[in-house]
């Protein structure tokens, strides 16, 4: 008996412990890189419902997360001033402000805009919700985007933090 009461004794607080970290375990942040293409064609042909002028829609992966399909409306986040970005994946969606800055396109070409001629800039993106396994979901991400002819190409890296 009394060996019984010892090895309890023993075993017990490490029951304890391991309890209370998972208790406990709260937020854990997670580093990501997206990469979606993002035709720029009139939105019927990729059943997007978004026009050209208003925004994007996309595909492709975040890592770890898996495939992902997109929008950007363009003006729809910070009351106007910057854009809105959801990130559909198959736990949840990901929404984030979209801040652009640093366009950028070969010398005289920007003259004619939206005809086409390569063009890039960067975007930094602050997570303000999310759903499924994302919500309370926040982090901040930063890359660039790169556009030639009727697509363009988006790639984000950071980190996601999940609350759990």
């Amino acid at each position: 008996m009394k060996k019984h009461f010892f090895i309890a004794c023993m075993v017990m607080p490490t029951f304890l412990l391991a309890f209370a970290s998972l208790a406990r375990a709260g937020p854990t942040t997670v580093p990501v890189s997206l990469t979606f293409a993002e035709p720029i064609q009139p939105g019927l042909v990729q059943n997007c419902p978004i026009s050209p002028q208003n925004g994007l829609c996309g595909s492709g992966q975040v890592i770890p997360f898996g495939h992902a399909t997109e929008t950007v409306i363009f003006g729809a986040g910070c009351s106007g001033s910057c854009d809105l970005r959801t990130i559909n994946l198959p736990g949840g969606s990901i929404t984030s402000n979209e801040f652009f800055s640093d366009f950028s396109c070969p010398a005289g070409k920007c003259d004619h805009p939206g005809r086409g001629f390569p063009a890039s800039g960067n975007v930094d993106d602050v997570i303000v919700s999310g759903t499924g396994v994302f919500f309370g979901a926040s982090g901040d991400l930063s890359g660039s985007v790169h556009a030639a002819g009727t697509a363009g190409i988006t790639h984000l890296s950071g980190a996601i933090t999940l609350q759990s």
